[in-house]
C-alpha cells in the first residue's frame, strides 16, 4: 500500500506533469495507490481559492477523482492514526523538530495503515517513521 502525499496528486493534476510522476506512477497498479481524506481537504481548500470558474471546474475535477479514481482507497484520519498523530507530534516537539501539520497527518494515516508515502519532500516527514519513496527518484515499480 502507498499513500500519495498531496504535492504528488497536485502534480498528476498539473496541465503538464512531470514525466518521471506520470512513469513512476503508471508503474504501480492502482489497487496499492491511496489518497488520505486529508490529502482530499487540502486540494479542495486550494481549489476554494480560485477564481470561480477555474474553481467549480477544479472542485468537479477532484471530486471525480476521489469517487472514480481512488473509489474505496480513500484513507481517513481515524482513531488508529490519530494515536500515530500523537506520537509524531510528542516526538518532534521532544526534539525541537518541526513539522507542518498536514505532514505529520499525512504521516499518521500512512503508519496506522501500514503504508509506504510517496511524497515530492521527504525532508518533511523526517523522523515520522514512515517509509518514503519519491516518485522522481523511484524506479516506476512498486516495491513490496
Amino acid at each position: 500500500m502507498i499513500l500519495l502525499d498531496t504535492p504528488v496528486i497536485s502534480a498528476l493534476m498539473d496541465p503538464a506533469p512531470d514525466a518521471r510522476i506520470l512513469s513512476w506512477f503508471a508503474g504501480n497498479p492502482a489497487a496499492r495507490l491511496h489518497i488520505s481524506t486529508v490529502t482530499e481537504a487540502e486540494l479542495l481548500a486550494a481549489a476554494a481559492r480560485l477564481p470561480d470558474g477555474l474553481r467549480q471546474r477544479t472542485i468537479a475535477q477532484i471530486d471525480a477523482m476521489v469517487a472514480e479514481d481512488f473509489a474505496g482507497r480513500v484513507l481517513p484520519l481515524d482513531s488508529a492514526a490519530a494515536r500515530d498523530l500523537a506520537a509524531i507530534l510528542a516526538r518532534a516537539a521532544r526534539t525541537g523538530q518541526s513539522i507542518p501539520m498536514v505532514a505529520a497527518q499525512n504521516a499518521a494515516i500512512a503508519r496506522a495503515n501500514g503504508a509506504r508515502l510517496a511524497t515530492l519532500n521527504p525532508n518533511a516527514f523526517a523522523g515520522t517513521g514512515v517509509d518514503l519513496i519519491n516518485p522522481l527518484d523511484q524506479e516506476p515499480r512498486y516495491v513490496e
